[in-house]
């Protein structure tokens, strides 16, 4: 049992879990746990989890439970993953070619030596931060309400930067 602060409620919960493995991802350290009351798997951040209670009971491990630590993102995050397609400038294309950013991602060659990436991953905000550094040298070309999340966020970036105080 253990009590958890959610980002996504802004609230204090209370969760009885079935923990399946920690994971260092992304700086931080995360527990992987069945929910029984959601009945699906959760991923919390230990750093979040403000009191945990070891039970007597035990269980029966979920037979669907992921192999992998976070296994669609490129950050720390679980979800389903969808096709992302993304292209990226001349300029940029060697250095994306020369890494594994996911272990889905194919890379298509297209004319002036750009090249398109497609990813199998989770729509997250670790996905955005990544298409965003790139800056003008990347494109979102798929899926249509991601790449518009990206020119939302670019235009507040803009305003707030425009803001004189």
């Amino acid at each position: 049992r253990m009590r958890y602060h959610s980002f996504s409620s802004q609230q204090i919960k209370d969760y009885l879990v079935e923990p399946y493995r920690l994971a260092y991802a992304q700086g931080g350290l995360y527990l992987q746990a069945f929910v029984p009351q959601y009945n699906e798997m959760r991923t919390f951040a230990a750093q979040r989890i403000e009191q945990a209670v070891a039970l007597e009971e035990t269980f029966s491990p979920v037979a669907d439970a992921p192999s992998d630590v976070f296994p669609h993102s490129l950050g720390a995050f679980s979800g389903t993953p969808e096709p992302v397609v993304i292209e990226f400038s001349a300029a940029e294309a060697p250095y994306v070619r020369e890494r594994q950013w996911h272990a889905s991602q194919q890379i298509d060659d297209l004319p002036e030596g750009r090249i398109r990436l497609t990813l199998n991953v989770v729509i997250d905000w670790e996905l955005q931060a990544w298409v965003m550094g790139f800056g003008p040298a990347a494109r979102v070309i798929a899926p249509e309400a991601f790449a518009s999340r990206i020119v939302e966020s670019l235009e507040e970036t803009r305003a707030t930067y425009l803001r004189t105080e």
